[in-house]
């Protein structure tokens, strides 16, 4: 009994790592620099936790925010707190359960995202940029996976994460020292684990725009 209760808050642990991650990753490939996240993010984000405010749903708040951020046409300031989207993913929470009593909307809605990010994931597989034959296994599963109507978002999502792991692994030489210089002239004061993020998150945009690698995140459709 005692190693089966270990073993569970050792799976929550995990869960709630993720929890923190995933929104942290979304966060910071938005808003660019900073790459970090302050006391008072990561204590709204914990709060978001503690709700109840599932993944996705944080998720869709925060692009909702950056969206209505970049269509504004006043004068816009960088965004630099992730408390800028709290507006965004408490409405996300409502309409969540808004559509859970009637759920018709949200059906649609979610079927027609899936319909895009398969047409994506069919283009990507009918021609693979050369050197990325690495991804195929990902979007082949990615594939199948949408093939079931009951496998949560999420699922789309670990594979999302998946690619961009891999996109580093396997990132040129020259192109990550390019980046990484890039990064070093517009911000000469980052320290060493501040580099490293924002490294990674510019050198996994960059790839994904030059082999237009979709996402498989339905969160981007």
């Amino acid at each position: 009994m005692e190693g089966r209760g270990k073993k569970a808050r050792m799976l929550d642990d995990k869960e709630q790592s993720r929890y923190f991650q995933g929104i942290a990753r979304r966060f910071l490939a938005r808003r660019g620099a900073p790459f970090f996240l302050s006391a008072k993010d990561l204590d709204l984000i914990s709060s978001w936790e503690q709700a109840g405010i599932p993944l996705p749903v944080v998720l869709e708040g925060i692009e909702k925010a950056f969206e209505n951020h970049r269509k504004g046409r006043r004068e816009r300031s960088k965004i630099l707190s992730i408390s800028f989207c709290r507006a965004q993913v408490m409405q996300a929470f409502e309409q969540c359960r808004d559509r859970k009593v009637g759920g018709t909307q949200k059906t649609a809605e979610r079927r027609e995202k899936r319909v895009l990010l398969r047409s994506e994931i069919d283009r990507f597989l009918k021609r693979p940029p050369p050197g990325l034959e690495f991804l195929r296994d990902i979007f082949l599963e990615a594939q199948e996976k949408l093939g079931r109507p009951d496998n949560p978002d999420e699922v789309l999502e670990r594979l999302d994460e998946e690619t961009e792991r891999l996109l580093l692994a396997n990132a040129d030489a020259e192109e990550r020292a390019a980046v990484e210089k890039e990064i070093l002239a517009e911000h000469q004061r980052l320290g060493r684990e501040e580099l490293a993020a924002a490294v990674e998150i510019k050198l996994v945009k960059y790839l994904r725009d030059k082999h237009r690698v979709p996402y498989l995140s339905p969160f981007y459709y």
